[in-house]
């Protein structure tokens, strides 16, 4: 999967959270909320299903103000961003299928 590609998960929430990214010296570091899913399904931007053994340890990268949104055992999609395969584009709750 090329590094622009979107990814598309479904899976239960098995941790969240709040994390400090500081990248270098001189920038102040911000919170980020780090998503860690148990995962049921995936798919790539053309819609081919990718092996969920090879994205079990990911963690997905979003804004700080996920974590009081979302919780462990939460079931969600997120699809992430064309810049990275980790970074949030959006997450909603995933209903049961």
């Amino acid at each position: 999967m090329a590094t622009d590609a979107v990814l598309r998960v479904v899976g239960t929430i098995r941790t969240i959270e709040l994390h400090t990214l500081a990248r270098f010296q001189h920038m102040t570091p911000r919170q980020v909320s780090k998503i860690q899913l148990d995962i049921e399904r995936a798919t790539d931007d053309d819609g081919e299903e990718l092996d969920i053994e090879n994205l079990a340890d990911l963690h997905f990268q979003g804004p700080a103000e996920l974590v009081p949104r979302f919780s462990c055992g939460d079931r969600v999609t997120i699809v992430t961003t064309h810049d990275s395969t980790l970074q949030i584009s959006s997450i909603k709750a995933a209903p049961l299928s």
